[in-house]
């Protein structure tokens, strides 16, 4: 049985400040070596297999390597997961345990949604094994001259399904890793005939394809002023009736972003769910994609605001609630990422929006830096003016104020998601944010992740 060593604690969400790491490791560990970014941040050297770690004060893509050794010092084995990364909604693990009676596998998970496992499945090479209630299995007898594999599978209550591979072959033990391709978005065009030779990662070419990809924009915005609708519908043509939005007159269709760009909301007010055990997660709700062809930026301003809409995604919120605006423009970055499309946020202020009453874990510089680092543009948009309160903080702020300025706005908006390209490079996560182009090829990578 070789010695393993997996993670009990999976930070799937934005993580930052000193977080709790739990291990699980073999019988033979004496000793485990935890490294941030290629740099030991903690060892441990007893039960319970458990330290804190420092992951800085801001959301910054890392990722954290935990390393066993036995009493010689010599590696056994190790495990790693990549923090403020885009992740699943739910991760397993697997954990294999060998006692008197043989070898066991028993299960390890995290959901965001803090959702509970429905059905659970473990096979080794295909044939599938009795599962008890703890999630635990117990394995056959297995040739060790022979490769293994050990298959899991965890449905949860909200029908979303996670799946974990390891292989046993002959003294090791390592997750099964297929060739990745991870989405790159670029702006330019390309100019060579093919992209072989046009990105490297430490002086080594990375195969690379671009892809046609439809353009996603996320607003962040107060979602209980009307100071909004004041401004963009002062006679209140949305505001009156139900489902307005389908009879707005033509002009609230105008100022549309490109065909096979939609638009959503990412609101600012949190909701935390946790299982008991697990990792305990801030969400931040969503509205429906809508798009921009159907419904011009404007038009979408304002039917968002009606908090009395039938299609309203929040209830009213209390003016009371707590507020987190960097928080949501990094929610709304990350979540951007993963959908792998043309992208960008916009944050959208009023003149009620000040720093003071934002509850963000996270300040507005380190966010605005956060999305330089995964190639993710942020626009904020004023509706009251000027706002040069909060530049130091949020950078340059566009006056949208009145129709000229919005068009003025809306039209930058369009030309940065018009100059992007997404280009998928055989690379994992990490390296991709810090990838080299060729300039000779015409496209520079958005992320600016550094420390290549």
């Amino acid at each position: 049985m070789p010695a393993q060593i997996v993670f009990l604690t999976l930070y799937l969400g934005l993580t930052s400040g000193l977080q709790q790491f739990d291990l699980q490791v073999g019988r033979d560990v004496r000793s485990v070596r935890v490294f941030v970014d290629g740099k030991e941040s903690a060892v441990v050297n007893a039960p319970p297999w458990r330290t804190l770690i420092d992951l800085g004060p801001a959301f910054e893509p890392r990722e954290v390597i935990a390393v066993a050794y036995d009493r010689d010092g010599d590696e056994v084995g190790r495990t790693a997961q990549i923090i403020n990364l885009p992740r699943p909604a739910a991760e397993v693990n697997i954990e294999l345990q060998k006692d008197q009676d043989g070898i066991s596998a028993a299960l390890r998970w995290e959901n965001v949604y803090g959702k509970q496992p429905a059905r659970s499945t473990i096979s080794v090479d295909g044939k599938s094994l009795h599962v008890n209630a703890q999630l635990h299995a117990r394995l056959p007898a297995l040739d060790a001259n022979k490769p293994h594999v050990i298959n899991a599978e965890m449905r949860f209550a909200d029908g979303f399904v996670a799946r974990r591979e390891v292989v046993i072959a002959g003294e090791a033990i390592s997750d099964s890793i297929s060739s990745e391709l991870t989405p790159v978005v670029v702006t330019g065009d390309q100019k060579a005939a093919s992209l072989d030779g046009c990105f490297s990662a430490h002086g080594k070419p990375l195969r690379a394809r671009t892809a046609e990809t439809d353009a996603e924009v996320a607003f962040v915005r107060e979602p209980n002023v009307n100071e909004f609708a004041d401004t963009l519908d002062p006679d209140h043509v949305v505001r009156n009736g139900r489902n307005a939005w389908r009879s707005l007159p033509r002009p609230s269709h105008q100022l549309a972003l490109d065909p096979g760009t939609t638009m959503h909301y990412t609101w600012p007010i949190v909701r935390v769910t946790a299982a008991p055990g697990h990792v305990a997660a801030n969400l931040f709700d969503l509205s429906d994609d809508i798009s921009s062809r159907a419904l011009g930026v404007p038009g979408f301003l304002i039917l968002a605001l009606d908090v009395n809409a039938e299609n309203h995604p929040l209830e009213t919120v209390e003016p009371g609630s707590q507020r987190r605006f960097a928080d949501a423009v990094a929610v709304a970055a990350v979540n951007s990422v993963a959908a792998a499309h043309r992208r960008a946020v916009v944050l959208v202020v009023d003149c009620t929006f000040d720093l003071e009453h934002d509850s963000s874990s996270a300040e507005p510089a380190a966010v605005r830096r956060y999305l330089e680092s995964i190639g993710v543009p942020l626009f904020v948009w004023s509706v009251s003016g000027p706002r040069p309160d909060l530049e130091t903080e949020w950078g340059d702020i566009d006056d949208i104020s009145n129709p000229n300025r919005l068009r003025l706005a809306v039209e930058r908006l369009r030309s940065t998601l018009a100059s992007q390209r997404v280009v998928w490079i055989s690379s994992d996560p990490l390296t991709a944010l810090r990838v080299d182009a060729d300039p000779r090829c015409g496209m520079t990578p958005l992320a600016h992740l550094g420390g290549g």
